[in-house]
């Protein structure tokens, strides 16, 4: 039977490497090809393939290509070392597990979030998926500058209370851009029974300890709380919310 033999573009195609890993390969000694056209081109055979497998089994272990070199050289490798290898690939891919779980719970809460809604302010879904995505730097600042007694209750919530919250937060967040976006006046009826719903929601979000809390956060660093609002709308809230409290 006729020995089967690849170009190295044909052959970096089949083994869904780049031709200039292959070179590399061949320069340094870790996979040369079985032979030269006349021309002087590597070609490469499917015992090369199988040399090539092997490379790329033991890179995803983690192994350098000098440590490769060497164990396809020897054909052996040390059980010890295989064995933290697999390990630490245990690990990593462990880490990854996580992400995904993480991301797919992120996922299934946006979708709880938006599924009754007909239309959705993009500018408010962006900073409710901001809050999901950055919630452990959130939880994190937190905990440094509040004891446990406030943070735990804010940030141990079930899942129908965390998604009950961001769908009262969603609705507020839209009707404080529409006020804005319709040049509601701040100290109008509208505008401050908005904002009484808004501190109620801060109130509930905070499970009690807005005050305290807002007492605070002047002399702290500050910390970016993911907010959908334009400059236009941060002034309208900053002055009706002024209003709102001065008359209470």
């Amino acid at each position: 039977m006729a020995k089967i033999v690849y170009t190295i573009g044909e052959f970096a195609q089949k083994a869904n490497v780049s031709i200039r890993t292959l070179r590399y390969y061949d320069n340094i000694g870790l996979l040369k090809p079985s032979d030269y056209s006349e021309g002087g081109h590597r070609l490469y055979s499917n015992d090369d393939l199988t040399i090539l497998k092997k490379i790329k089994a033991l890179q995803f272990l983690g192994f350098p290509l000098k440590e490769i070199k060497d164990m396809l050289e020897k054909n052996i490798v040390e059980g010890g070392a295989l064995l933290n290898s697999l390990n630490d690939q245990k690990q990593i891919f462990e880490a990854k597990k996580q992400e995904i779980i993480n991301i797919l719970s992120d996922l299934t809460h946006m979708i709880e979030l938006v599924e009754s809604e007909e239309l959705v302010n993009v500018e408010v879904f962006c900073a409710m998926l901001q809050k999901l995505m950055f919630e452990e730097d959130t939880e994190k600042w937190m905990k440094e500058h509040f004891s446990q007694d406030i943070t735990d209750p804010i940030f141990k919530l079930n899942k129908s209370e965390e998604i009950n919250l961001d769908k009262e937060w969603t609705k507020i967040l839209s009707e404080i851009k529409q006020l804005s976006y319709d040049n509601v006046v701040p100290s109008s009826n509208e505008a401050q029974e908005t904002i009484e719903e808004l501190f109620q929601l801060m109130e509930e979000t905070m499970k009690g300890n807005l005050t305290y809390i807002k007492e605070k956060l002047p002399s702290l660093e500050s910390f970016h709380f993911p907010h959908p609002f334009t400059e236009k709308e941060q002034a309208f809230l900053k002055n009706a919310m002024g209003i709102y409290e001065k008359n209470k």
